[in-house]
């Protein structure tokens, strides 16, 4: 039991205005939706009915609202990288790039060059950091631009007899039982291809660790010495871990970023952290900051 004259106060209209309001609803409904007596008003079993409904469309009504005042939820930028890269460059570069853009998110996916290329071409994931092979054509609808200079070198673990050579001969180097990444890596194949052009045959590699680290961490256990990445194997020399080179030979690497199709076509935010990466002091020498807004 309610009264239309309390209810007019409470929405600060006048008795009359309220009364005409609640007949049209009558109108538009179709039937009555109140009993009035002396005693004041009620429902009708249609007017249940009615309030009830209009009950969920408010609630709805708040909740869409709510969405759309919300701030959008931001994309990630999906980013494939190579394991060494991942885990020995892009804490840094991330934390900085973090500082330069509120709000922008990153999403790394680590694998070996050869994946992260797939990912990329597939759509996948939107840029990726990955090894260049130069004994492969470029790849239709991927484009790159070089980021970091990288070199292969042997990690000679305390009390290896290569410890005390300044260079392993070539010979004595491809018999060796090796700790290294799996055979797809980029690490392997840039060592198999430039013993195949000496014409040397390479032994069996003793183990084949999936990250830097474990092949660095099991050389440190085992006493073997790894191929591995100049950038971790610098991290470990406090290990008494020593770098070693090959007589003759140097296996040099690039990183290069890469991504499909034209850069204009590229989202608002994937554009900024490629950008951020090409603006890094190696990648602004190869002036590929401007070949990329260029391209």
């Amino acid at each position: 039991m309610g009264s239309i004259a309390a209810a007019a106060r409470s929405l600060h209209v006048s008795q009359p205005a309220l009364s005409k309001r609640l007949r049209t609803l009558e109108a538009v409904a179709g039937t009555a939706l109140f009993e009035r007596s002396t005693r004041g008003v009620t429902l009708t079993p249609a007017g249940v009915h009615l309030y009830g409904a209009a009950r969920r469309l408010l609630v709805s009504a708040d909740t869409v609202h709510a969405l759309m005042s919300a701030p959008p939820v931001a994309t990630p930028v999906r980013l494939a990288a190579s394991e060494v890269i991942a885990d020995w460059r892009l804490p840094q570069v991330l934390s900085e790039l973090a500082a330069l853009e509120t709000g922008l998110t990153v999403e790394v996916v680590a694998g070996n060059s050869p994946f992260v290329r797939e990912l990329v071409r597939d759509g996948r994931c939107d840029l990726g950091i990955a090894a260049i092979d130069p004994d492969q054509p470029p790849e239709d609808g991927l484009h790159e631009k070089v980021l970091w200079r990288d070199e292969v070198v042997i990690a000679v673990p305390p009390a290896h007899p290569w410890m005390a050579m300044a260079e392993i001969p070539v010979e004595e180097f491809a018999g060796a039982a090796l700790i290294e990444p799996g055979p797809r890596s980029s690490t392997v194949r840039l060592v198999v291809a430039a013993l195949e052009h000496a014409g040397v045959t390479r032994a069996e590699p003793f183990a084949s660790i999936g990250s830097a680290a474990g092949v660095v961490s099991t050389s440190l256990a085992t006493g073997r010495p790894a191929l591995v990445s100049l950038l971790p194997a610098r991290q470990y020399e406090a290990q008494g871990l020593v770098v070693r080179r090959v007589e003759g030979m140097r296996f040099d690497r690039e990183f290069a970023l890469l991504w499909s199709g034209t850069v204009t076509a590229l989202p608002g935010p994937v554009q900024a952290v490629a950008q951020h990466l090409l603006d890094l002091p190696f990648a602004r020498s190869r002036r590929n900051s401007r070949e990329f807004r260029d391209g």
